[in-house]
């Protein structure tokens, strides 16, 4: 690994990087520990939202907290002048992200740009970008609320089945679905109701056959960084079959490919960030297997959800601290995938997709027994709501440890599937 400190950042004072944070990303005192030997913390939250009113006090712990709900740019500019006048800038969910360019870009801090934010928040403009640059994509259409009928009927007939209905703008499988047919489609959209966001409508990717028969899912994200136009792929991740609607069951690192596979990977990774213009950031692309070959699922500006568990249990890379260093405007360079002395994994005990309120759980002490488990996470405990639109965030429960080879991974996912008994009442569908 290379790394060369930006000469803007040697000053007499620790270095102060604001933080975009949200509900559901990375825990706070895991950035609070990485950020001990780097840098002070700033937080920019939304205070509209209930989860974060309450984590506003835990904030403050670590550094100052500011409001940007309902804010402008030029307001939250004002709001980060003196005394805070932050060196970096860095988020770790897509809400705001592109508010977040354009301030970096006002301040002349490192940073996606205006442009590639919006490609990296709107799945409907990063389609578009990607076709413009010749990568294969599938056919994609927005789907507004309250679009005449004769509109949707021919985005149905452009797009075909099966398709993939999902949020312009969202994270975490939140509000997507598979749909058969424009039946299907219109009961989803009437179940949505009329409050929901800009949706696009997309033409569905099948599974590689060839991988039917296996353990794990058809598909593999990449987990990479931007240091001054420069991409390094830190590591692939594998998954285990999704839950209905989309929702994550498992994810691992190394992913287990062969090198034909691997190398593909990397390559349409590649592509894809040169695409959007990505220039510094973490980044975490996703691509599936299909009978054409690889195909690019998304591009997300921002590290994936566990990655830092994983890669750190699998090999020891401090990817928060690396996070925070990109801001400050460090050049990073490594020669990846790096290599991996374990698998790290996280699995999610994902519940069936209907709304319901959890009862009971019982097993949880046989999995957190096993060998290589590290901690059990209750995310959905007796009395909480479940809400079927809800995506991979409704999960029950999340585990996370690490395994010395693949069969000893695939145990513990079978234990988890297999001891964990979750009760459900007020069962209703959708």
């Amino acid at each position: 690994m290379v790394r060369d400190t930006n000469d803007s950042t040697s000053n007499q004072r620790r270095p102060l990087v604001a933080v975009g944070y949200g509900p559901r990303c990375v825990p706070v005192m895991q950035v609070a520990e990485a950020a001990a030997n780097i840098c002070d913390l700033l937080w920019m939250i939304d205070g509209s939202l209930v989860e974060m009113r309450q984590m506003t006090q835990l904030l403050n712990r670590f550094g100052p907290v500011i409001d940007i709900h309902d804010l402008g740019v030029e307001q939250i500019l004002e709001g980060l002048s003196s005394p805070y006048e932050p060196d970096g800038i860095v988020t770790y969910l897509d809400a705001n992200m592109t508010t977040f360019a354009q301030v970096a870009e006002a301040r002349h801090l490192p940073f996606h740009s205006p442009e590639s934010a919006v490609a990296l928040t709107d799945k409907f403009a990063q389609r578009r970008a990607l076709a413009s640059a010749g990568l294969p994509m599938p056919v994609c259409h927005v789907v507004a609320p309250g679009q005449a009928e004769h509109e949707l009927a021919a985005v149905e007939a452009e797009v075909g089945w099966p398709a993939v209905l999902k949020p312009r703008s969202a994270q975490g499988s939140r509000y997507t679905f598979q749909v058969r047919d424009a039946a299907h489609l219109d009961q989803l959209l009437t179940a949505l109701g009329p409050g929901r966001p800009d949706m696009v409508l997309e033409g569905y990717l099948a599974d590689d056959p060839a991988r039917a028969q296996g353990p794990y899912a058809a598909y593999v994200s990449v987990e990479s960084v931007a240091s001054a136009g420069v991409i390094s792929h830190l590591a692939l991740t594998g998954r285990f079959p999704m839950a209905e609607n989309f929702r994550e069951t498992g994810f691992f690192i190394p992913a287990d490919l062969g090198p034909a596979d691997q190398e593909a990977t990397l390559e349409l990774a590649t592509a894809a960030i040169e695409a959007l213009g990505v220039h510094t950031g973490c980044l975490h692309t996703e691509v599936k297997f299909t009978p054409d070959g690889p195909r690019l699922i998304e591009v997300n500006g921002r590290i994936g959800g566990g990655v830092p568990e994983m890669i750190d249990r699998a090999a020891g890379i401090p990817l928060l601290e690396m996070t925070l260093r990109l801001s400050l405007g460090e050049v990073i360079r490594i020669d990846g995938p790096v290599a991996t002395e374990r698998i790290g994994y996280r699995f999610f005990l994902q519940p069936p997709a209907v709304s319901a309120t959890v009862e009971a759980i019982s097993g949880i002490d046989v999995v957190s027994d096993h060998p290589g488990v590290d901690t059990i996470t209750v995310h959905q405990g007796p009395g909480a709501d479940l809400d079927w639109r809800d995506g991979s965030r409704n999960h029950i429960m999340a585990v996370v440890g690490a395994a010395q080879d693949y069969s000893e991974l695939q145990a513990v996912d079978r234990l988890l599937h297999q001891e964990v008994t979750v009760t459900y009442a007020d069962v209703s569908h959708y």
